[in-house]
C-alpha cells in the first residue's frame, strides 16, 4: 500500500526525553486519520533473516531501526535485524541480519525493547539459552570494528536460578531492558527469584551495573523478587523510569482480583507496581503495588512498556477486561481489553487513581499487547494484536493502529480513532507491543504474523 506523503507541517517537532545513554525519542507530530500504511519488510517461513517479529523498534540517529525475531535464522532460535532507510532516489528499505542466536550459551529466542549506548553498542535479553538450565541470558552486541563486517555478541549475564541450590536469580526475562544516565541497565524476569519454596518462582526485577569504561565486566544485582499472591506474579515487560529513578512496571498475575486459570485456581488478574531507590544510607529498594487489577470491567492482564506523562501519571493497556464482548477459545466473555490511567496521588495522599480511558469492543480493536506512545496534545497511540472493522465479519480481524484523543474542554470522554487496519495478506496480522515515532510524525512497528511472505513484518505509518 502506497504512503500517502505529505508536505512536512513546520510545527512538526520533536523532543528527546534522556537519561544519560538512554534516550527516547517521543512523536510530536499529530497522525491523522488518513494515514498511510507502507510494509518495510516481509519475514519468510525457514527465513536466515529470521521469522515472527516481537517486541519495540529501536531507532537510531541515522533512522535505521533494530529489533528481534522469535523464531527463524540459521538455528531457528532467532535473530536481531537492522533496517536501513532508502538511499537517496530509492524506495526500499534494506535489512541485514546483525546476529543469529543459536540457542545454547548466546542465548535463543530474543525478545524485542533493545537500547544502544553511545558507542553504537545493542543491549538486549533472549528469553532461553544461557546457562545448561536454559533460563536465558543479557546480551551485548557490539558493532563492527574498521574494516570488518560482523557484529560481535558478548553475554554479559547469565541467568541461573535453583531451588535444590539456593540460586535465587531470576530466570527466563521475557522483556526489554532500560538504561540509566550512569549506564546501569534494568529488566524483568517472568521466572525465578524467591527460593522460600519449590513454587516460589514468580519473577524478578534486576540490575546490571558496568564494572569498567569499556563495559566488558557487569555485575548483577537483583533489586526485587515477587513473592505471588498480592505482592504480584510474573513481571514480563520493559521498565519505565522517571526522573528520581524510580522503576515502574507491571505483573501479568498476582494482585487481589479473583482471576482463575482454566483450573479454576486463582491466580490473580495483575498488578502496577513502583520501585524506589534505596534511601541515603540504605540499600534496599522500596516497592509500592500501585493498582490491583480485577474482574469485571477493570483490565485484566496489564500488557506492555508503561507510559509516564510530564505530570507523574501512568498510562497502560490490558488484554483482557473492560465491557466489550470478546471470548476466549472455550467461548467465556474476557473483555476485549482497555486503556488505563493511574492519576498520581495529590499532596499528603498516597492512593493511586485508575480511570478507564477506553474499553475496546472488538471493531474497534482487541487485545491490546503493548504500551502506549504520547503526542505533545496528549493524544494516546498504541496497538490491538485483535479486533478492527472486520471483527464482525467471516474473514476474521487483524488488529489495528489506534489513537485516542484527550477530551475536549468541558468534555470527560477521550476518543478513538482507527488509524489503520491491518490485512493478513499484505501488511499482517497481530500487532505487538509499542510502536515508534520519528521526528516527522511517522509511526513504525511489527507485526508477528501474516504479510505477503506469512511470517510477520515491518511496518510504517505516515502522516
Amino acid at each position: 500500500m502506497a504512503i500517502h506523503r505529505r508536505k512536512p507541517d513546520s510545527r512538526c517537532r520533536s523532543t528527546w526525553r534522556s537519561h544519560g545513554l538512554q534516550a527516547t525519542i517521543f512523536a510530536l507530530c499529530a497522525i491523522s486519520a488518513a494515514a498511510g500504511e507502507k510494509t518495510l519488510f516481509s519475514f519468510s517461513p525457514y527465513d536466515p533473516n529470521g521469522g515472527n517479529p516481537h517486541g519495540t523498534l529501536l531507532r537510531d540517529a541515522t533512522g535505521a531501526l533494530y529489533g528481534a525475531t522469535t523464531l527463524g535464522g540459521a538455528y531457528y532460535n532467532g535473530t536481531i535485524f537492522r533496517l536501513t532507510p532508502p538511499a537517496y532516489g530509492k524506495t526500499e528499505w534494506t535489512l541485514t541480519t546483525i546476529y543469529t542466536f543459536t540457542g545454547g550459551s548466546d542465548g535463543g529466542t530474543p525478545n524485542g525493547g533493545l537500547i544502544m549506548d553511545s558507542t553504537g553498542a545493542i543491549y538486549g535479553t533472549a528469553s532461553s539459552g544461557g546457562s545448561w538450565l536454559n533460563q536465558g541470558v543479557v546480551f551485548k552486541l557490539t558493532p563492527p570494528a574498521n574494516g570488518a563486517n560482523q557484529w560481535k555478541q558478548t553475554v554479559i549475564h547469565y541467568f541461573y536460578h535453583s531451588y535444590p541450590y539456593g540460586a535465587d536469580d531470576g530466570a527466563n526475562p521475557s522483556g526489554g531492558l532500560i538504561m540509566d544516565r550512569y549506564g546501569a541497565l534494568y529488566g524483568t524476569t517472568n521466572l525465578g527469584g524467591s527460593i522460600a519454596s519449590v513454587s516460589g518462582s514468580y519473577g524478578t526485577v534486576f540490575k546490571l551495573t558496568p564494572l569498567d569504561a569499556a563495559r566488558t565486566n557487569w555485575q548483577e544485582s537483583v533489586l526485587y523478587r515477587f513473592q505471588g499472591g498480592a505482592d504480584g506474579a510474573n513481571p514480563f515487560f520493559q521498565l519505565a523510569l522517571d526522573a528520581n529513578g524510580a522503576l515502574y512496571g507491571s505483573t501479568l498475575y498476582g494482585g487481589t482480583g479473583e482471576c482463575s486459570d482454566f483450573l479454576s485456581n486463582v491466580i490473580g488478574c495483575g498488578t502496577v507496581y513502583k520501585l524506589s531507590p534505596p534511601a541515603p544510607g540504605r540499600s534496599a529498594w522500596t516497592k509500592t503495588t500501585l493498582h490491583h487489577f480485577a474482574l469485571g470491567t477493570d483490565g485484566i492482564v496489564p500488557q506492555g512498556r508503561l507510559l509516564l506523562d510530564a505530570y507523574g501519571n501512568v498510562y497502560g493497556t490490558t488484554i483482557e477486561g473492560g465491557t466489550g464482548q470478546c471470548t476466549d477459545s472455550l467461548y467465556n466473555v474476557v473483555g476485549c481489553g482497555v486503556v488505563y490511567k493511574l492519576a498520581a496521588p495529590g499532596p499528603r495522599q498516597t492512593t493511586w487513581t485508575e480511570s478507564i480511558l477506553h474499553s475496546f469492543t472488538g471493531p474497534d480493536g482487541a487485545f491490546p499487547q503493548g504500551g502506549l506512545l504520547i503526542d505533545a496534545a496528549g493524544a494516546l497511540y498504541g496497538t490491538t494484536s485483535g479486533g478492527g472493522p472486520a471483527s464482525t465479519a467471516i474473514l476474521g480481524s487483524y488488529g489495528v493502529v489506534f489513537k485516542l484523543s484527550p477530551p475536549t474542554q468541558g468534555a470527560s470522554r477521550w476518543t478513538q480513532t482507527i488509524l489503520y487496519s491491518f490485512d493478513i495478506s499484505t501488511s499482517g496480522d497481530t500487532p505487538v507491543d509499542e510502536l515508534t515515532g520519528d521526528p516527522l510524525g511517522n509511526l513504525f512497528g511489527v507485526a508477528h504474523q501474516g504479510g505477503p511472505n506469512l511470517n510477520g513484518t515491518v511496518f510504517q505509518l505516515s502522516r
